[in-house]
């Protein structure tokens, strides 16, 4: 728009000047002379007769003026009305949803992992929103029109509060340096001590820095990559099993993880009592206390207090239905 404004501005000042040199006018009249001929309104001309050269002159501003005025038109409606008032009422619109937002997972970085990421979460119907700097990720994002996104440095903190992080539930660093993702994940954990903060992580003496600094849980992709080919080729059938459960398409059959809340009606009771595969007919795989190692299989003896977290497996209806249990208070 910027460039079709130069060139009207430029045409303009050509042209009064020309007028005023070849025709002897004043400037203001060579001025209303090269309006009047530019934007081709049909008014008087100033000076009756014009000489040969003015004859000349004008039209070559004519020709000059109807196809920089055109495109000029052309540009500032695009502008107008497909960069502005679009991008105006499409960023109102992400704002507004953006702040109803609560319990939600923010993801920084849409690379090849952030786009996994974003398509698993869509598959789970989960709030979240997407940041990142990158124009190309950003249009990418847009084309696909399936999510709330961002554009901005996720590191910066008020890019972040516009994702509404003290309310987010998570966070995934998934920036491409592990600079980045440090310094990430240090001003996420200074805005929202409570956030669970996950990142990736390429270089191992990077990892125990940014655990250090308050990630709960970092990953490596080579690592991750090599432990599942090495189990894929001991233990083959048991990675499709897994990857039926993770992927949740195949089977019926789920697992989720609870974490039990201050007054939950499981809190202070073991397994044995608590009797929960006679009301949601689930199995409880693994306990994470806090600040403990995970207890796979746990004995029918073993205690759950409040903060728990439990890994349970069943079907889709099972497991909503002890998510519903596990709601109520204790009597």
């Amino acid at each position: 728009m910027l460039k079709a404004l130069f060139l009207i501005f430029l045409l303009i000042l050509l042209g009064t000047v020309g007028f005023s040199l070849i025709e002897q006018m004043p400037p203001l009249d060579a001025l209303y002379m090269t309006v009047i001929t530019i934007f081709t309104v049909g008014f008087k001309e100033v000076k009756d007769p014009m000489s040969a050269a003015g004859k000349l002159f004008t039209i070559f501003i004519i020709i000059g003026g109807v196809g920089t005025v055109l495109y000029g038109f052309t540009k500032m409606s695009e502008a107008v009305y497909e960069g502005g008032v679009s991008t105006f009422l499409r960023r109102k619109k992400m704002e507004k949803e953006l702040s109803r937002l609560k319990d939600h997972y923010i993801i920084c970085g849409h690379g090849r992992i952030g786009r996994i990421v974003r398509e698993r979460l869509e598959e789970e119907k989960t709030h979240f929103v997407i940041l990142d700097i990158d124009p190309e990720a950003i249009s990418d994002l847009r084309t696909a029109g399936t999510c709330l996104f961002l554009e901005g440095d996720a590191t910066h903190e008020d890019v972040l509060l516009k994702a509404g992080i003290k309310k987010a539930k998570g966070l995934a660093a998934l920036l491409p340096s592990d600079a980045d993702n440090l310094y990430l994940v240090l001003t996420s954990k200074q805005i929202n001590p409570s956030l669970f903060v996950l990142s990736k992580v390429m270089d191992e003496d990077a990892e125990k820095k940014i655990l250090q600094i308050g990630a709960n849980k970092v990953f490596s992709p080579y690592k991750i990559s090599g432990l599942r080919i090495a189990q894929s080729l001991l233990r083959p059938t048991l990675v499709d099993f897994m990857d039926l459960v993770i992927r949740r398409q195949e089977i019926l059959l789920n697992m989720e993880e609870f974490t039990l809340n201050k007054g939950c009606r499981l809190a202070g009771l073991s397994l044995k009592e608590s009797d929960i595969r006679k009301h949601a007919n689930v199995i409880v795989v693994a306990i994470k206390k806090p600040g403990k190692d995970i207890l796979f299989n746990p004995s029918s003896g073993e205690k759950m207090e409040s903060g728990d977290t439990l890994l349970v497996m069943g079907s889709e209806e099972s497991i909503r239905i002890f998510e519903q249990y596990i709601k109520g208070s204790a009597a």
